[in-house]
């Protein structure tokens, strides 16, 4: 009967992305979108540092930029608690990506920004954590489309199968059979989890709560969690994340790899101590493990309350080239290589993705 739920709201989910790209579509469908691009590959909106328009709201291009696409999961799990992106869908938009963009490595598309020989259209294609249906399923498709892409490594679970703990947060709200989780965080709020969306707005609140705390706290609120959910996590984390000899194939095949700590804390959230050895430790094992310099490094969480001037210092001290962020937007000559913008891409419809790269691409 659950199972049936989840299958009736993921249709759901198709459903609104159909709606939604009515509009797309007919542009799509009318080759409109190839003017549009012209457009904003000449054109950006002026807005202000809070990202409101103002006059003249358009301002001419002076240098060309790059765009990050950021993934986690794809697979065909319809998981409605850490969703994947549909394995179908994910090919759709890579093989739009290869006919339409110039899809660069992160470093690549760097070190051609900085010295403003960019190709118009450049994009990169990231993942972030390092799930094993990277492996699985995305990695078929961009060796079939040649996509250059960066996955940013959390090494704690490849090392010691450790489930990093919004998996665990997932796990937990996704088997509870729990009708309410009472008194619940330091407000003691209570949560009806009668139906899927009300376990999944729960796990919003608990997730957002939890990304406040400190490291030692959050293991604390996340076992208790656990323990007021009645469940017992016994997921499979090495058929849930990389190992090394995934990750040593697909970097050979041309896939790049980042850091991205090694156990996911919120960098900004930490000690100083405790951040850099987060960050060098997993740089140096991804590093080890590969035989390959990694330059690159991914931000927990990545919102600008995530990261500091503290963290970017050690980021430069550990020689990290560039780091990525979950901050909306795009990039180009002058902006802070350590703060990197970057966008989803969570549309079903082709013509709404193809949209929503072109409106990415005019507001920044």
């Amino acid at each position: 009967m659950l199972e049936e739920k989840f299958r009736g709201i993921w249709r759901m989910r198709f459903f609104k992305g159909y709606v939604k790209g009515l509009i797309g579509r007919a542009l799509f469908n009318l080759k409109i979108l190839g003017l549009i691009k012209i457009f904003v590959n000449g054109y950006k909106a002026n807005a202000n540092d809070q990202g409101q328009f103002v006059f003249p709201y358009i301002t001419k291009r002076v240098n060309n930029n790059f765009q990050i696409l950021t993934y986690h999961r794809v697979n065909d799990e319809e998981d409605l608690f850490f969703g994947g992106m549909p394995i179908n869908i994910f090919s759709l938009q890579m093989e739009y990506a290869s006919t339409h963009y110039h899809v660069l490595s992160l470093v690549e598309a760097v070190e051609r920004m900085e010295r403003r020989d960019l190709p118009e259209n450049a994009l990169v294609v990231t993942f972030d954590d390092g799930y094993k249906d990277n492996y699985q399923h995305a990695f078929p498709v961009m060796r079939k489309f040649s996509i250059p892409a960066t996955i940013f490594l959390v090494t704690q679970p490849i090392e010691d199968s450790k489930m990093l703990w919004h998996d665990r947060v997932f796990s937990a709200f996704r088997q509870t059979s729990n009708t309410a989780l009472s008194s619940y965080g330091k407000d003691a709020q209570t949560f009806s989890l009668h139906t899927i969306r009300e376990k999944k707005l729960a796990q919003n609140h608990v997730l957002n709560f939890l990304r406040s705390l400190d490291d030692e706290e959050r293991s604390l609120w996340v076992e208790r969690l656990i323990e007021k959910l009645g469940v017992e996590i016994t997921e499979d984390v090495q058929s849930l994340m990389l190992n090394w000899v995934e990750v040593r194939e697909m970097n050979r095949e041309g896939i790049s790899f980042g850091a991205h700590t090694l156990s996911h804390p919120i960098l900004s959230k930490l000690s100083l101590e405790r951040a850099k050895q987060e960050i060098c430790e997993s740089k140096s094992l991804i590093e080890k493990k590969i035989q390959t310099p990694v330059h690159t490094f991914a931000y927990p969480n990545g919102r600008n309350e995530d990261f500091n001037e503290s963290t970017k210092q050690i980021l430069k001290d550990c020689g990290i080239m560039c780091a990525v962020t979950t901050v909306f937007g795009s990039n180009e000559k002058g902006c802070d290589l350590l703060e990197l913008r970057r966008g989803g891409a969570w549309e079903y419809s082709l013509s709404s993705f193809a949209m929503k790269m072109n409106w990415y691409k005019f507001r920044h």
